[in-house]
């Protein structure tokens, strides 16, 4: 398990230079990614930056509405709603509500897929955090269980991957078993981004 604080994420100018984004997570290289997951403040309404050959995955996770225009038609995306469109297209924003900060996950078409879905945190029933997944909490309070101890998350913080842990003693041996991949559990009131990253 590893928990990526957003504190820590460094601010990088977007591609054409209308906003900021702060990468979370990202698959090949920076020049041709194989997947990215980044999280965007959007403070002014203009263009965005066009990836050809990437299917991008916009979610508004702060703020209330953003009117995105792709190739000529405009949808109101509202907040925790995420929107699939083809990352080569062209694209633009206008702020009917305000500056906002958006949940940005894109893929390459011909080798990764993604999903995002947008979970209710319950503190009965935790959350497994499968090896191919990440969770980004959006609101709300939320803590890690990682067997031995709980991290409790701040907003927009993100946890992925599984961690090792070794099975109880086997009643023949009452020897422990091998270490085995066991995934950490997010619990608590809120809600969070479950996003999924798969090759195809």
């Amino acid at each position: 398990m590893r928990i990526i604080e957003f504190a820590s994420l460094k601010a990088q100018p977007w591609r054409n230079g209308g906003g900021v984004t702060r990468e979370v997570a990202l698959g090949g290289t920076a020049t041709e990614p194989a997947w990215r997951l980044s999280i965007a403040d959007v403070t002014a309404a203009g263009a965005f930056s066009a990836f050809p050959g990437m299917e991008r995955t916009f979610t508004v996770i702060e703020g209330d509405v953003v009117e995105l225009t792709v190739d000529g038609v405009a949808r109101r995306l509202e907040r925790f709603r995420p929107f699939r469109f083809d990352g080569g297209s062209t694209t633009s924003c206008a702020l009917p509500t305000g500056a906002c900060r958006a949940l940005n996950v894109m893929t390459r078409k011909d080798s990764f897929g993604a999903g995002v879905l947008i979970a209710e945190l319950s503190k009965k029933q935790p959350l497994p955090l499968q090896p191919d997944q990440f969770l980004v909490l959006l609101q709300g309070q939320a803590q890690v269980l990682d067997g031995t101890a709980t991290r409790a998350l701040a907003p927009f913080d993100t946890v992925t991957g599984s961690i090792p842990q070794a099975e109880a003693p086997t009643a023949v041996t009452g020897e422990p078993q091998n270490d085995v991949p066991r995934p950490p559990e997010i619990s608590g009131r809120g809600f969070a981004a479950l996003v999924s990253v798969f090759a195809l």
